[in-house]
């Protein structure tokens, strides 16, 4: 599709204000997994500075789900909330495909700061969910054993043995009570560092591709998880790294003691079965790109590696972190 088909798609629906062709300026973005991202700016108008996301038609991801809609709802539920870019428009379907319009986020991809990424995460965390949210986005799994059964699907595709690799790390769920997530959430579900962007006014998180309802301790684990630091080009988090990450987090949370006994006592119940279906969906990756795309087969065989390393720490510890 022609970058000019996407111009007059943006001018026919009224988002683009009318100028001259010669004074904009359409660049393709690159660092996106899926979709065709482009900066769009205004020679004559320094305020249209956009980014405008055209959505492929891809096989269903089971794990990272292309949900246009749903990206554009939770851009508007966080609006103002200074933690997510600010919708411009959305085009559901014309000869461009859906496309989504936003305010570019002036910044570098996520420099680093543990610290602000755990009170990023706490702050879109605190938001409460409304009946407009409750309608625009999908119900996450959110117990161990939801999740593992997820982890199972996608591992049950491929009868291999690198899924059995994986199947033998399935961990023990806990008999011993856990007190549920208080409250759904909205949950970015793949906040890894490549989709935090580090602005003037903080860290922004972007990319709300496919967001939902659940616990919040899954976007903290998938920002722990090894193989989305490796999936993003970042070096594994060290242990010493992930405890400063999640102690700024549980300050930011600001929940009364015994609640926050609760969240840590669910993160211990819940963090090896987020890593096991991790380290499940790497597996289905690294096979289904074995023979189309063998650098991407690679990357992921390097990130399951990793996920595959902090299941046996955690096994060996015990189910906590």
């Amino acid at each position: 599709m022609s970058e000019e088909t996407i111009l007059a798609v943006l001018e026919a629906h009224g988002t683009l204000p009318v100028q001259p062709k010669d004074a904009l300026s359409l660049e393709l973005l690159t660092g996106g997994f899926w979709n065709r991202v482009y900066r769009l700016r205004s020679k004559e108008n320094a305020s249209l500075d956009w980014v405008v996301k055209q959505f492929v038609q891809v096989p269903v991801n089971p794990m990272f789900p292309i949900l246009p809609t749903a990206e554009h709802a939770a851009l508007q539920f966080l609006q103002d909330q200074e933690c997510a870019p600010t919708p411009i428009a959305f085009i559901a379907d014309s000869p461009a495909g859906s496309l989504l319009v936003y305010e570019y986020v002036q910044g570098s991809i996520w420099n680093g700061d543990l610290e602000a990424a755990a009170i990023l995460l706490a702050r879109v965390q605190s938001i409460p969910i409304d009946a407009f949210a409750m309608d625009a986005f999908r119900k996450l799994p959110t117990d161990a054993i939801a999740l593992q059964n997820h982890a199972q699907a996608m591992l049950q595709g491929h009868q291999s043995v690198l899924s059995d690799s994986v199947r033998e790390l399935r961990p023990p769920v806990s008999t011993q009570p856990v007190h549920p997530h208080r409250r759904g959430v909205l949950v970015h579900t793949d906040c890894g560092p490549g989709n935090m962007v580090s602005s003037p006014q903080g860290l922004r998180l972007i990319d709300w591709q496919c967001p939902g309802i659940g616990d919040g301790l899954q976007d903290v684990v998938t920002f722990l998880s090894p193989a989305m630091q490796v999936l993003y080009g970042y070096p594994v988090l060290t242990a010493a790294q992930e405890q400063q990450f999640l102690g700024a987090y549980f300050a930011a949370l600001d929940e009364r003691p015994k609640d926050a006994q609760k969240t840590r006592a669910r993160l211990h119940s819940v963090r090896s079965s987020h890593h096991y279906r991790f380290a499940a969906y790497c597996a289905m990756r690294a096979q289904d790109t074995a023979t189309s795309d063998e650098k991407t087969s690679r990357l992921y065989g390097v990130a399951l590696q990793a996920e595959i390393q902090i299941l046996h720490r955690l096994l060996t510890q015990g189910l906590g972190p």
